[in-house]
């Protein structure tokens, strides 16, 4: 059965009117196109080219061969340039999840990273719950996720990007409306705004942190998702360690920290080689980046 390369070789010689300079185009040697397009021809059981002394001719088989060879030869090319761009992250669709404790300012540059010189690329970001992430990627529902924390899965493989430095919010008027930048023991006694049950790993990060600090504080898991989900803060009194970039909302002030606070960002993908598109983030992100 003829092959790509027999193709390949013979829509040169053909184009060329010339064994040398088809050679030279698909820098070979001259005798291993010779012998390509015989090989060729055996296979098909006609003559393709009629060879002289001083020149060569196409049969009416090469001609139509040709012609029905030009596009068969570009479309697989083109298949084959789609199958390599899919692969290095440069084409299709990438499906990026973001935990909501992930800020806008993250998400956008991942979105930045994946489409950096790959215009043809699309990227879907979607809001998932910790609880949701290893689901969604055991499902291939999400090629990957941003997250502050992951839960060790051992069919979900992590690694750390640049952390993002923290700042409280709080409703408007609350005691530490306008302070100035605040110490997190400053916190104590307060109700804490999570995106999750304490037990969930970026919840009891969140704790573990201010309790160093020296702040008791109350957990209270947000009923919505999203930089939205601070417009709780106001209904169910209490405050909120949130990421820098995060976009200010009617009714919440948002207040420097004077503590070195930064929240840890990770990127998820389905236990395995990481994809194109999961080392393009880390190559963006990471210090190193």
């Amino acid at each position: 059965m003829p092959d790509l390369r027999q193709l390949r070789t013979f829509v040169a010689v053909a184009e060329e009117l010339s064994f040398t300079r088809a050679a030279d185009r698909l820098f070979v040697g001259q005798q291993a196109v010779s012998k390509t397009v015989r090989q060729l021809e055996r296979e098909l059981g006609v003559e393709l080219v009629e060879r002289t002394t001083h020149d060569v001719r196409l049969t009416a088989a090469g001609a139509a061969l040709l012609d029905a060879g030009r596009p068969a030869l570009a479309a697989a090319e083109a298949a084959f340039a789609a199958a390599r761009e899919a692969g290095q992250g440069l084409a299709g669709t990438i499906r990026v999840g973001a935990s909501p404790a992930v800020s806008p300012l993250d998400r956008q540059e991942a979105v930045e990273a994946l489409r950096r010189d790959a215009p043809d690329v699309s990227v879907s970001v979607l809001e998932v719950r910790p609880r949701d992430v290893r689901r969604a990627l055991r499902a291939r529902e999400l090629d990957l996720v941003l997250a502050r924390t992951s839960d060790g899965s051992p069919d979900v493989d992590s690694a750390a990007l640049r952390p993002t430095p923290a700042l409280l919010c709080v409703p408007e008027g609350h005691r530490l409306d306008g302070a100035g930048p605040v110490a997190l023991k400053e916190l104590d006694g307060e109700r804490l705004l999570t995106w999750s049950p304490r037990g969930t790993a970026f919840t009891d990060l969140l704790l573990a942190q201010l309790a160093a600090a020296g702040a008791d504080v109350e957990p209270v898991e947000s009923r919505v998702t999203g930089s939205v989900a601070l417009t709780e803060l106001t209904d169910r009194r209490a405050v909120a360690l949130m990421p820098a970039g995060t976009p200010p909302i009617p009714g919440i002030a948002q207040v420097a920290l004077s503590d070195d606070v930064s929240l840890p960002l990770l990127v998820l993908w389905p236990t395995g080689a990481p994809s194109a598109a999961v080392r393009r983030v880390r190559a963006a992100m990471t210090h190193a980046g």
